[in-house]
């Protein structure tokens, strides 16, 4: 197996400073980690003068409903029903929303997928931000917040508390989200079925033949393992952490690892994929 601190470096550095070959893709080669779907559509808002808080609680509701499912038009969805329905993203507003009407505007717009669960869980969050102080509250209204804090107070926030979501919805809260998070080198990468093609192919950790929940606490020990030994780039909220990491994996199991798959040949788009043992 390669060195997995090698290859983290590699694949980080390529990622954050722009050197991925997307060409066979039909991506255009710039800036990778502006082109993630939820740092894309919250630059927007901020350009259109959107508050920080406001810029929080879109990327809140959004990530609950992320979940097996294309990003991509997720967020362009919901980007859409902000701009049609922004009262659906003030917790203060929404939770007074019938429940058939709020359902309604979920499933219409394409933001939810399982529209009964995905409404109520919506409403929860809804009022749960609305009526009661929280850790969760807190880190969207003034920015600040501790990474263990806040995944333990997810407990009560339905969609949100999952291990895979509710780490990612911490690395979302600090960058893009813009909030300061003490202690987020203490998130996890958020395993799912694209980040462990990448670790996999890659020879970052080898877990093949394990089903995903056996799988999950040996990539993320070993990406916490090679940060540890090596010096990753990223945002500087997130920079030298597992949260850094969390979407260069994402993306090369996405953008990387599918497309060689699906064409049945090694299709490069960085130096780290002459690792690859696909």
């Amino acid at each position: 197996m390669s060195n997995p601190a090698q290859i983290v470096k590699m694949i980080a550095d390529d990622f954050y400073g722009n050197d991925l070959d997307l060409s066979e893709r039909d991506i255009v080669p710039y800036d990778s980690w502006s082109q993630m779907p939820e740092v894309k559509f919250v630059k927007g808002m901020r350009a259109s003068g959107k508050s920080e808080r406001t810029v929080r609680l879109f990327l809140t509701f959004v990530s609950a409903m992320d979940r097996a499912r294309d990003s991509n038009s997720l967020w362009q969805a919901a980007a859409e029903l902000f701009r049609s329905h922004p009262e659906l993203f003030e917790p203060a507003e929404a939770r007074k929303i019938a429940l058939d009407k709020l359902k309604s505007y979920l499933s219409e717009s394409r933001v939810s997928q399982r529209h009964e669960q995905d409404s109520k869980a919506w409403h929860v969050i809804s009022t749960n931000l609305a009526l009661y102080d929280s850790p969760i509250r807190r880190v969207i209204d003034s920015g600040l917040g501790d990474a263990e804090e806040l995944l333990k107070a997810l407990t009560k926030f339905p969609l949100l508390r999952g291990p895979k979501i509710g780490a990612v919805w911490v690395r979302i809260m600090a960058d893009p989200g813009g909030a300061k998070i003490e202690h987020i080198e203490k998130v996890p990468v958020a395993v799912d079925v694209q980040v462990r093609r990448a670790t996999e192919n890659l020879g970052i950790a080898n877990t093949r033949g394990l089903g995903l929940e056996e799988a999950k606490p040996i990539i993320q020990s070993a990406c916490h393992e090679a940060v540890a030994q090596t010096n990753i780039g990223g945002p500087p909220r997130i920079a030298g952490t597992s949260a850094a990491l969390d979407p260069v994996l994402w993306f090369y199991g996405k953008y990387g690892c599918s497309h060689c798959e699906k064409a049945g040949r090694k299709m490069h788009i960085s130096r780290a994929c002459k690792h690859c043992q696909l």
